[in-house]
């Protein structure tokens, strides 16, 4: 977070909220954006703080941060490199949240996450705890999913051309925004799988905007946990709730992870052995494409995601998280 951002963050008027909703709780739980924000507030209140994330941030020696963006340093590296990070962001956000609880006449406080207890969202299958977490702080509860909607059906063009052929490929970039190459990423996706019937998710960065070849359909927003079952291959840009919906799914991923935490998650799912060898976006090659593919359609590979989904079935995330916070309050 660079000056001008911290600058823009409305310290005062989240504190009013978060405090004004927090009245007389005894558990609040933050999450990162509001992190530091959830944790004077609870302080304020007299709340018990608990932290909730998708992703690991807490300093490890087994992996850079999550969201940096990272692929590979040296593993010497990981855990001052955690430390940095952490200490960076509260030197950033501290002084103006500092400046906020003054004005309230409130004193000003340390890093209120550091040393907390935390809960992390995310499949255990994936990703366990690292040796160097102290398990009485961090709790890997399996990934948060909100239950299907009963009132959901798809459209008669996504039934028709699901029905008319053997299962397609799924490719989708979901929240990514229209970035500069995005066309021609999706043209060389679409050259290494010439022959293949292919769904393609048009997201927020609006892919298959422009005509699209035969055998290919574009398609809205559809439930995750509905069509990649239904799919050969999940080419996707693996942010954490698509990389959870697709290894939950049973079928093999071809990651294209762009940034933050993404190379993060498709280096898990390639740890797994869920997921191919990840795709540059920024230098996308269609016999990449063709190679990723043949990999997740190797029988070995196939069988490993119907075992991990089968793991990840008897996860219940939600029921995990909610357990540690009631104990926090017997």
């Amino acid at each position: 977070m660079q000056g001008s951002d911290a600058d823009a963050v409305p310290d005062a008027a989240w504190l009013d909220t978060i405090e004004d909703a927090a009245a007389g709780a005894d558990v609040l739980l933050g999450m990162p954006v509001a992190g530091f924000h959830a944790g004077s507030a609870a302080l304020a209140v007299g709340a018990t703080r608990v932290f909730g994330v998708l992703q690991p941030f807490e300093p490890t020696r087994d992996f850079p941060p999550a969201g940096l963006g990272l692929r590979r340093v040296p593993r010497w590296l990981n855990r001052p490199l955690g430390r940095f990070v952490e200490s960076l962001a509260w030197r950033v956000a501290g002084p103006p949240l500092n400046k906020a609880r003054r004005a309230r006449g409130q004193p000003p406080i340390g890093d209120p996450i550091r040393g907390q207890r935390m809960l992390c969202g995310w499949s255990p299958t994936l990703l366990t705890a690292p040796d160097d977490w102290p398990a009485d702080r961090f709790t890997v509860t399996g990934a948060w999913r909100l239950p299907p909607d009963s009132g959901w059906r798809p459209d008669a063009d996504l039934t028709t051309f699901l029905d008319a052929g053997e299962p397609p490929i799924y490719l989708g970039f979901g929240s990514m925004p229209p970035i500069s190459g995005m066309d021609r990423l999706l043209r060389t996706l679409l050259d290494g799988l010439v022959g293949r019937r292919i769904l393609v998710s048009a997201g927020w960065a609006e892919l298959g905007s422009t005509a699209l070849p035969s055998g290919v359909l574009r398609i809205g927003p559809v439930p995750h946990e509905w069509l990649f079952p239904r799919c050969a291959a999940i080419i996707h840009h693996c942010g954490a709730g698509t990389t959870h919906a697709a290894a939950a799914s049973g079928v093999p991923s071809i990651p294209v992870p762009f940034t933050l935490d993404q190379p993060f998650w498709a280096g898990r799912l390639r740890a797994v052995g869920i997921g191919s060898r990840p795709l540059d976006p920024r230098r996308p090659r269609s016999d990449a494409v063709a190679a990723a593919l043949a990999e997740v359609e190797s029988a070995a590979m196939r069988e490993r995601a119907r075992e991990v989904a089968e793991a990840m079935a008897s996860e219940d995330g939600v029921r995990v998280a909610v357990a540690a916070i009631e104990a926090l309050v017997a």
